[in-house]
């Protein structure tokens, strides 16, 4: 009889504690395990005493929803053209100051791929971003924006580039047209492809004259206010790295 009621007791116990610890003797929930787990079926979650959890399908993620306050499942979604690429980093800088040119025509000739950045660039300081390259398989794109205006009829020529530990990585030149205070957008997109994996990379964006014909130009800033502010000419610039996850 003693036996039968000391088994009762210990069945009793394990109820109203509710929590069942592995290689822990004060386990914090319901189940504690200290240690590793291997589940050889499903994993289901948000099931009820009458309804199995959902199992979620192949290629899916447990998602702790917090809001919910319960995990579910989510689909995993990669864009045509990544591949098993994610994205690592991104990250948005701005620029009001901008540059402005004035005085005598620079130089129009050719950019290359690498070239150091020199006196004749303008850095657009609020451009000024760093990044990190973990993968040796990674893509890193650059997104700028920025709006030119001129003062003067006659036609303004400039380029900017993308310089990634101060060496030209990619440039796009452009002309402005049109009367005194005339303006335009300029957008500079690129994507390098497998830089070599280190911490703190430097990017910036520079710019400079080509054949301004005596005009005022500004980069990123207005030098006629009757149609532009600081706000409207501001620079952006994007930097996204992309790693196989």
């Amino acid at each position: 009889m003693k036996k039968i009621l000391f088994a009762a007791t210990i069945f009793l116990t394990v109820i109203v504690n509710a929590q069942v610890g592995i290689n822990t003797p004060t386990p914090t929930n319901m189940l504690d395990v200290n240690g590793d787990i291997s589940i050889r079926k499903e994993l289901r979650t948000a099931g009820t005493d009458v309804l199995k959890g959902s199992a979620g399908s192949a290629g899916d993620i447990l998602h702790n929803n917090t809001d919910l306050n319960v995990n579910d499942w989510k689909a995993i979604k990669i864009a045509d053209g990544m591949g098993s690429m994610s994205v690592f980093s991104i990250n948005t800088v701005a620029d009001k100051t901008g540059v402005i040119f004035t005085g005598s025509n620079g130089s129009t000739n050719p950019y290359s791929d690498g070239a150091a950045l020199t006196s004749d660039w303008s850095v657009l300081t609020g451009t000024i971003d760093s990044f990190s390259v973990t993968s040796q398989t990674n893509k890193a794109t650059f997104s700028f924006q920025t709006t030119i205006q001129k003062t003067g009829a006659s036609s303004a020529s400039f380029a900017c580039g993308v310089f990634v530990d101060d060496e030209l990585r990619a440039v796009r030149t452009d002309v402005l047209l049109g009367d005194a205070g005339a303006y335009k957008i300029f957008n500079l997109n690129a994507t390098l492809t497998n830089l070599m994996p280190k911490n703190d990379y430097k990017v910036k964006v520079a710019c400079t004259k080509r054949a301004i014909s005596g005009s005022t130009v500004g980069v990123g800033t207005a030098v006629n206010t009757t149609f532009l502010n600081s706000d409207m000419s501001q620079s952006v610039l994007t930097t996204s790295i992309l790693q196989p996850y």
